[in-house]
């Protein structure tokens, strides 16, 4: 008997597999999936990094053309005694994929964000928004039929202004590496 149960799982094992290795890809239609990442921020020669935490999903109107959302807030990106610093960002971008094989593919994207940031000061607090161009590229792995993994890069360069009495405008430039993984419907 304790001969035959490796056997069996050995079996399952390769018919699970071939069961993989034959289905196709799905690529086309609606993905949603979520992401964790680093992100960096500079602004005014000053480097600040952090985590990023978000969702994205989309459509793929075919193998090599799709629409994505991606929507992402960090953690403390500045933390101490003096001011804590919040950013979070939504981005509509055309995405362009070329596919390698049933399992990689890459992917380029360009379109437009909408960033905010929040300085949390101990007398103020002060509310910063600003419109940018999001450019993003990465590799896509196929695990299954409908479950993926990705890896990605996104550059962010924006210009802040505040309604905030005394406060200045400033440029930052957002930088994530993310991990990813969805779900293609």
């Amino acid at each position: 008997m304790m001969k035959k149960i490796p056997l069996v799982a050995l079996a399952i094992t390769a018919m699970t597999a071939s069961v993989m290795a034959n289905a196709a890809t799905d690529r086309t239609g609606f993905y949603v999936g979520g992401e964790l990442g680093a992100v960096s921020a500079k602004a005014e020669g000053e480097t600040e990094s952090g985590q990023s935490y978000g969702v994205y999903g989309g459509y793929n109107f075919n193998e090599w053309f799709g629409l994505e959302g991606t929507l992402y807030a960090t953690n403390d990106l500045i933390d101490n005694q003096y001011a804590s610093v919040n950013a979070a960002a939504f981005s509509v971008t055309p995405k362009f994929t070329l596919v390698l094989n049933d399992t990689f593919s890459l992917y380029g994207k360009v379109g437009i964000s909408s960033v905010a940031v929040v300085i949390d000061a101990p007398f103020s607090d002060i509310d910063y928004s600003g419109f940018g161009i999001t450019l993003g590229a990465g590799v896509n792995a196929a695990l299954t039929e409908s479950l993926n993994l990705r890896l990605g890069y996104d550059y962010t360069p924006t210009d802040l202004d505040s309604d905030d009495f005394g406060a200045e405008d400033f440029d930052v430039d957002f930088s994530r590496v993310t991990l990813g993984m969805h779900y293609q419907f």
